[in-house]
């Protein structure tokens, strides 16, 4: 897991490189811009077993980065790169979140974002039975307040099943145990990620 999200980063950065190095060549209005964030997040696990599901929601906060491509007046690519923290009895889970989107400008303050989102895991303890790296589609929308002030908000719905079958296994279970317990039965949990928050655009 760990080498496929290093790899997701190498993948990201190489198509930075490439847009900034076409950016050189256009006018100002599409230069790369950077920026700072943070705000509200709320971090929803949804577990189905056999078409049946259950939820439980976790509220935390996140900072972060971010940067916007622009390759039209109309289109841009902005990447981001949060750390989350969500709390709940007194404890504390922390995530790596890292999505890529293609953000369509409706007018100079309106923005609709969607692209691909990464999140990862960093607590060892929080990942047992679990894949540290998941896979989502992120869905947002910011407004520019000012030239330099932008509230955004947006939603990933997640893709990859987190149920790790070796994980639980090597972490506790037996293999004769974990097949007592699952069974044939079709498990999948996903991480779901809700976000409210404020920029700063340098």
């Amino acid at each position: 897991m760990k080498k496929s999200f290093l790899l997701a980063i190498t993948l990201v950065l190489f198509t930075l490189k490439g847009i900034a190095q076409d950016d050189s060549n256009t006018n100002t209005s599409t230069e790369p811009k950077f920026g700072i964030k943070a705000g509200y997040s709320s971090l929803t696990l949804r577990v189905s077993l056999d078409g049946t599901s259950a939820s439980e929601n976790v509220s935390g906060f996140y900072v972060g980065f971010f940067s916007e491509f622009g390759i039209s007046d109309k289109f841009g690519i902005q990447p981001e790169l949060h750390y989350a923290s969500y709390s709940e009895d007194g404890e504390n889970s922390d995530v790596l979140i890292l999505p890529v989107l293609a953000e369509y400008k409706v007018n100079e303050k309106f923005h609709l974002q969607a692209g691909p989102q990464f999140d990862y895991i960093l607590n060892e303890e929080d990942a047992i039975g679990l894949n540290r790296l998941g896979i989502g589609v992120a869905l947002g929308a910011s407004y520019d307040i000012t030239e330099n002030i932008i509230l955004d908000t947006r939603y990933s719905f997640a893709l990859s099943n987190r149920i790790n079958d070796d994980e639980l296994i090597l972490n506790g279970l037996g293999a004769g145990e974990f097949d007592t317990v699952i069974g044939d039965f079709d498990v999948k949990a996903r991480f779901n990620y809700f976000q409210i928050g404020l920029g700063y655009r340098f």
